[in-house]
């Protein structure tokens, strides 16, 4: 259980560090107005949603069976049913049925119902699918800093650039 938590603020972190760096990196455009990075913003973007399926998943797993055998609303407050969803649902003096019900529910909802499968499906291709924003990845990258930090790190000479220099296209 740990673990799947830990994925879960792994993610969450990912997230944002990739939205903080991207407004603290952020340059000025023409007209004086802050524009984040958008190679941090593109890459914090794709990480989000290529891995909001996995990340439901895992909650659907820290969740088990509860969010498909709670019963709706009308049925724990149906008096024949009542007394025993209040007792079973109930945990201890803190989590009353109630509270669990609305937690379960709400899960439900973001996980498992259509409005969780329209979010999801919205979410991956709202803005664009996800091949496009790896092509915008790709297209604002800084490749040039990429390959020079490489010729540094290990030690090359320029004569590796035969006279241009690095770049991608």
């Amino acid at each position: 259980m740990q673990e799947k938590l830990a994925e879960l603020a792994t993610w969450r972190e990912g997230i944002n560090a990739h939205l903080t760096a991207a407004i603290v990196m952020g340059k000025r455009s023409d007209s004086g107005l802050l524009m984040p990075d958008q190679s941090l913003l593109m890459t914090g973007r794709y990480h989000a949603i290529s891995n909001l399926p996995r990340m439901m998943h895992i909650c659907r797993e820290l969740m088990g069976g509860q969010i498909y055998v709670t019963p709706d609303i009308a049925t724990f407050e149906a008096s024949e049913t009542k007394p025993w969803l209040q007792k079973f649902y109930s945990i201890n003096d803190v989590w009353a049925a109630e509270d669990r019900r609305k937690l379960l529910a709400f899960a439900r909802d973001l996980l498992n119902s259509d409005y969780a499968g329209h979010r999801l499906t919205f979410q991956l291709f709202a803005q664009s699918p996800p091949f496009a924003h790896l092509a915008a990845i790709y297209r604002n990258f800084d490749w040039a800093n990429a390959l020079k930090t490489t010729q540094r790190c290990a030690g090359l000479s320029d004569r590796i650039w035969a006279g241009q220099q690095p770049h991608i296209t």
